[in-house]
């Protein structure tokens, strides 16, 4: 089953990239750009009020020291492998992230609370995420039932 996500992924041309943002003059030694494939996500459980929930997410680096800078993609999909309709918005300033190995960043999934927009969300059962400044994504293993699809993405931010 991940094997057709990701191969499903691939055949639709998923590509969230965010731009970076100059390295300062004054550095050495530039920090490498995290790459997807030393990223690992976790879902950290769901909280919300008021009609709005959230999804905490983190991402955590199992490779060298590397940095990220901005915000995460998605995409969910059905049961059947299929992709399903996907939309996230980004909210807030992006910043950049340095990780050291064995160290996380996290980020918040916010969407209206299906029930009080009166609809059924198709069962996103795998999705994937694409972390800042790559186009590969990474197998998170658990979709976002939002309603039609569409929810807000916070920036990335240092720790868990």
């Amino acid at each position: 089953m991940n094997r057709r996500v990701l191969a499903a992924a691939a055949a639709v041309g998923i590509s969230v990239a965010v731009a970076a943002a100059p390295e300062s003059a004054g550095a050495l030694t530039p920090t490498p750009t995290c790459q997807a494939s030393q990223l690992r996500p976790h879902f950290d459980g769901q909280q919300g009020a008021a009609g709005t929930l959230y999804d905490l997410w983190h991402v955590t680096n199992v490779g060298a020291t590397c940095h990220a800078i901005g915000f995460v993609g998605a995409l969910n999909f059905g049961a059947d492998g299929r992709p399903l309709p996907t939309t996230v918005h980004w909210i807030g300033a992006k910043h950049t992230v340095v990780l050291g190995h064995n160290q996380s960043a996290h980020w918040r999934f916010y969407f209206t609370n299906p029930g009080i927009l009166g609809c059924a969300p198709e069962a996103a059962v795998n999705m994937i995420v694409t972390p800042p400044n790559n186009s590969i994504p990474v197998l998170a293993g658990r979709g976002e039932r939002s309603c039609h699809g569409v929810f807000y993405a916070s920036a990335l931010e240092f720790g868990v």
